[in-house]
């Protein structure tokens, strides 16, 4: 199974919505409805993008971060519209998890 898609079931399974903060200071809110397999991902107050299942939900956000790189038209914003940063964001693997 593909890396990402693993860090993605963390995502999945999560009830908490977490907030990432894009380069240019939009905020990306992702948001798990908790039935493992729904996330709806918002961008800023206008976009929202509802996702089923983890490669639909994989898919859409390397989207939106790429975009939003683009955008910037600088190098640090593909370094810090990351994906795996985003992914990180329900990591279970660090010390408050054990």
């Amino acid at each position: 199974m593909n890396y990402k898609l693993r860090l993605v079931l963390n995502v999945l399974k999560s009830k908490e919505e977490k907030l990432f903060i894009l380069y240019d200071g939009q905020e990306l809110r992702v948001s798990p409805v908790g039935d493992g397999k729904t996330v709806n991902i918002s961008v800023g107050n206008e976009e929202v993008y509802k996702t089923k299942g983890a490669e639909a939900f994989l898919k859409r956000a390397e989207k939106i971060l790429k975009q939003q790189a683009d955008a910037a038209q600088d190098g640090l914003a593909q370094i810090q519209n990351d994906i795996f940063k985003v992914l990180a964001l329900y990591d279970c693997s660090g010390p408050r998890h054990r």
